[in-house]
C-alpha cells in the first residue's frame, strides 16, 4: 500500500481500533489518515460506529483479522469498484460484523453482571456477597460482576440514590463508578445521590471516611469523613466538600423526618424525595412559611395533613400532582 492511497486494507483499520497493530501498521494508518482530507472523514466515520459500540471486539480480546476474513472478498470489491461504494460498502460491512460482536459480547457479559433496579416508587434492600448493605433508592440502578466481587475486586456501577453500609477490607477497596466521578472506601456508612438529570454527584458521610474523584483526572479529589458531604459539579469538573447541614439526606432510606424551623420550599423538596410524588407551591410568598416538627415512618397523607393545619394551607391533586396553596406567612 502507498502512503498517499486512496484505499487501505480495512482489516488493518479494524486492528488499528481494536490497539493489535504494531509500530510499522500504526504508522501505515496514520499516513493513510492524514493523506486527505476525504480518507480522514472516512476514519473518523468508522471510529464513530466502533465506538459506539464500545469497543466490544478489544474488551474480550477477539482476533480482529479472524472476525473479516469472510468479508475481505466484498471488500476487495468495494475497493475496486469506485471511491465513494468503498467506504458505504465497508461501513456497512463494520456495523454488521462488529455489531453482531457486541450483541453476542453483551450476551457474555449480562450473564456475568448481577443488575439490581428500582421502579418509580419503589426502594429496595439488599446485601452484597461480602457483606455489606445497600438500598437503592427510586428510579435507580446498580451492577456489579457476581463472579469476581469479593474475591478479586469490589468494584460497581450506580445511576440513581443509594446508601451504603459497607464492611472493611483493606485489600479490595469498595469502588462505586458513577458517570463521571468514582467513589472509594475501605468500610463505612454513606450516601450517593448521581441521578443524571442531576448537575452535581453528592456523596454524604454517616460513618468513616469516603473519597470522591473525578473518573478522568483522579488528582482531582477529596476525602470527606463523617458529618461532611462532598460534591462533584459535572459541567465544571470541580470536586468540594462541605459540612452537612442537610439533616434528612436519607429520611428516603430511613423514613425519620426532622424539620428545624425550615422553609416550606425546603419541606417541599424533602418529601419530594421522601415520597417520589410531585409537589408544587402554587405561590412563591409561601416560600416564607417554616415549620418546626418531626414525622417517623409517616405516610404522606398524614404528612400533608399536619402542613396543611399547621400553616393554614390547601392541598388538592391535580394530574399526579399535588398542589399546595394559601394566604403565605
Amino acid at each position: 500500500m502507498e502512503k498517499n492511497s486512496k484505499h487501505i486494507d480495512f482489516s488493518l483499520l479494524a486492528k488499528y481500533l481494536a490497539g493489535e497493530v504494531n509500530s510499522e501498521e500504526q504508522k501505515l494508518v496514520n499516513d493513510w489518515i492524514h493523506a486527505s482530507e476525504e480518507n480522514h472523514k472516512e476514519f473518523e466515520d468508522l471510529k464513530k460506529i466502533w465506538n459506539s459500540l464500545d469497543n466490544t471486539g478489544k474488551e474480550k480480546n477477539i482476533n480482529i483479522e479472524n472476525e473479516w476474513k469472510y468479508n475481505r472478498q466484498l471488500i476487495h470489491m468495494a475497493e475496486r469498484n469506485g471511491k465513494t461504494i468503498f467506504l458505504k460498502a465497508i461501513l456497512r460491512i463494520a456495523a454488521a460484523v462488529v455489531l453482531g460482536i457486541g450483541i453476542t459480547l453483551a450476551g457474555i457479559k449480562y450473564k456475568t453482571y448481577l443488575y439490581v433496579t428500582t421502579k418509580t416508587a419503589e426502594t429496595k434492600e439488599f446485601k452484597l456477597p461480602d457483606g455489606s448493605l445497600v438500598t437503592l433508592n427510586a428510579g435507580s440502578k446498580l451492577a456489579y460482576n457476581k463472579k469476581s466481587y469479593g474475591k478479586e475486586s469490589r468494584i460497581m456501577k450506580l445511576k440513581g440514590e443509594a446508601y451504603f453500609e459497607v464492611e472493611k477490607n483493606i485489600e479490595h477497596p469498595f469502588i462505586i463508578q458513577l458517570d463521571e466521578a468514582e467513589v472509594k472506601v475501605l468500610g463505612t456508612s454513606f450516601n450517593v445521590k448521581a441521578y443524571k438529570k442531576m448537575n452535581v454527584i453528592e456523596v454524604t458521610v454517616s460513618e468513616g471516611k469516603v473519597s470522591l474523584y473525578d473518573k478522568e483526572v483522579k488528582q482531582k479529589m477529596v476525602i470527606a469523613s463523617k458529618g461532611e458531604k462532598a460534591e462533584f459539579n459535572k459541567q465544571l469538573a470541580v470536586v468540594k466538600k462541605y459540612p452537612n447541614t442537610d439533616r434528612n439526606y436519607k429520611s428516603w432510606k430511613t423514613r425519620a423526618i426532622v424539620f428545624q424551623n425550615d422553609s416550606l420550599n425546603t419541606i417541599v423538596r424533602t418529601l419530594e424525595s421522601v415520597y417520589h410524588k410531585k409537589i408544587v407551591l402554587e405561590d412563591d410568598s409561601l416560600n416564607a412559611c417554616t415549620l418546626t416538627t418531626s414525622f417517623e415512618d409517616e405516610n404522606l397523607y398524614t404528612v400533608l395533613k399536619v402542613l396543611e393545619s399547621a400553616l393554614d394551607l390547601k392541598i388538592r391533586i391535580e394530574k399526579n400532582e399535588i398542589i399546595i396553596s394559601g394566604e403565605g406567612c
